[in-house]
Formats: structure tokens, sequence, C-alpha cells
């Protein structure tokens, strides 16, 4: 009898990245609000040879951010 192994199915891995249409839509917001927040220095990207990509981990700070300084603003 032939022993068999079970494997459970691995979880994907989350990206640590994300292109600028991705990264826009994970935000909820447009490709061009979001190229209006690189330029302003409000989201950091990074330079990968001609690519640009988005850090998760920063959008999710971005995002952490904004929470906060909403619940700031409504005293």
């Amino acid at each position: 009898m032939a022993l068999s192994f079970y494997r459970p199915a691995a979880k994907p891995a989350e990206p640590l990245s994300l292109r600028p249409r991705e990264a826009a839509e994970s935000l909820g917001v447009s490709l061009s609000t979001l190229e209006r927040l690189t330029r302003a220095g409000e989201i950091d990207s990074v330079s990968i040879g001609r690519c640009r990509v988005y850090e998760v981990e920063v959008l999710k700070a971005y995002l952490q951010s904004r929470r906060e300084s909403a619940k700031g603003g409504q005293s």
C-alpha cells in the first residue's frame, strides 16, 4: 500500500506591491487621483526598472493616516 501525504492548499501570498491601476482600485480612487497624490508626495511609489509600483504597506499606512485625520477633525 502506497503512502499518500495530504498537503493543505497553500494560501496565496499577499503581494508586496501593486501596479498603479491595481493600487488605485485598491484605494477606491481613479488612476489620475493616485498620480496626483504621488506627485504631491502623499503616497510613495518605487521604480523597478521601467515599472512604477506601490507597496501594499504604504497604501495601508496612507489609509490609516486618512482615517486618523478624519477622526481628529470630527471633534
